[in-house]
């Protein structure tokens, strides 16, 4: 529970950088989804998976008994739009089992480069840890 109220704080100070959508916009707005971190892997079942993809080029640190395994991206109504999940070999996979109004394949890249410039390996001691970091930069870059 404390994972997800610091997530859900640090989405709120992001979506109030200049230019972010704001109050009566009615545009999708990835800042205003919710993190919830899982202790364990996640893989959801395979009628609910709409699409699938591995982050090339990503491999997780080695992850402690503590650090989340998986970060689940859902509404306020918690329904589940995009699952990360940690693989055994440090491989992140990503599960979309929601409709999303973008193209989440095309936003893979961009979210990467976000991941490096973060430095989300260095987040391990971080609450929300190195799953959580990816996880806010893939919502940053959801934007239509």
């Amino acid at each position: 529970m404390i994972f997800r109220t610091f997530l859900v704080a640090t989405l709120a100070a992001v979506s109030l950088l200049p230019g972010m959508a704001q109050g009566g916009d009615q545009a999708f707005d990835p800042l205003q989804l919710n993190i919830r971190l899982s202790p364990t892997a996640l893989r959801p079942p395979s009628h609910l998976i709409k699409q699938q993809w591995t982050l090339d080029g990503y491999r997780l640190g080695r992850l402690g008994p503590q650090a989340p395994q998986a970060a689940v991206i859902e509404d306020d109504a918690r329904r589940r739009l995009l699952i990360l999940s940690a693989t055994d070999e440090g491989r992140v996979l990503i599960y979309q089992v929601g409709d999303l109004p973008v193209d989440v394949s095309t936003r893979l890249r961009p979210a990467l480069v976000c991941v490096r410039t973060r430095q989300c390996q260095n987040q391990r001691m971080d609450p929300a840890g190195e799953l959580g970091c990816l996880a806010l930069c893939l919502l940053e870059h959801l934007h239509e």
